[in-house]
């Protein structure tokens, strides 16, 4: 393992430039009964990536099929407490420093700049409606609820774009991105709950 679960940092990287075992309670945002095809899905999909960042704390699951699986689940609570959990276990992140947990010892590692900044926002924070195509794919069903589906595509994301979930309230609930790594294809998925659950929290080890 490299000082940093690398390949879990870099599968959302590839998501987000376009999170294990433990079970987690459902959602704190009531499941959506019913979705409406919205009249301009670009500004859905906007409004659902901004309100998205707006959240005090959010659980997500992400799934990379591909070269290599990976399942990995991460935790964030506002306004810079990252925890994930892999297969070498919970890794937290405070602020700018990574407290790498390993043989009962801790070390702080900076973490590079701007890199976490990704994290909160599913979409560029600086992206304009008139670089976003999105396309209505129409109800679905994504984390447990209902949900409607959109393929979204920017000059910043990969050719085939992304797949976007967004629930009645709003806020999107599944992402997913497909694309090539080295010349073989991978898959990623990531599934979010837990939106502003006051009940998470992420202590320094």
């Amino acid at each position: 393992m490299r000082l940093l679960p690398a390949l879990a940092l870099s599968a959302a990287a590839l998501l987000l430039s376009g999170c294990g075992r433990s079970e987690t309670p459902a959602a704190a945002v009531p499941a959506a009964t019913a979705t409406t095809p919205a009249a301009d899905p670009v500004a859905t999909v906007l409004a659902a990536s901004q309100r998205f960042g707006q959240l005090r704390s959010f659980h997500a699951v992400m799934k990379m099929q591909g070269p290599r699986a990976l399942e990995a689940q991460m935790d964030y609570v506002a306004p810079d407490r990252y925890r994930l959990i892999t297969d070498d276990g919970p890794q937290t992140i405070v602020g700018g420093t990574f407290f790498l947990q390993r043989a009962g010892e801790v070390r702080q590692i900076p973490v590079p700049e701007g890199m976490l900044a990704q994290w909160r926002n599913p979409l560029p924070a600086d992206l304009e409606p008139a670089q976003l195509t999105v396309r209505d794919l129409g109800e679905d069903r994504a984390g447990g609820q209902r949900a409607h589906k959109y393929e979204v595509r920017h000059a910043t994301a990969a050719p085939d774009g992304l797949l976007y979930w967004v629930n009645a309230q709003g806020l999107p609930v599944q992402i997913e991105r497909k694309g090539e790594t080295n010349g073989q294809p991978f898959r990623i998925t990531v599934t979010y709950s837990r939106f502003d659950d006051a009940s998470l929290r992420i202590d320094i080890p």
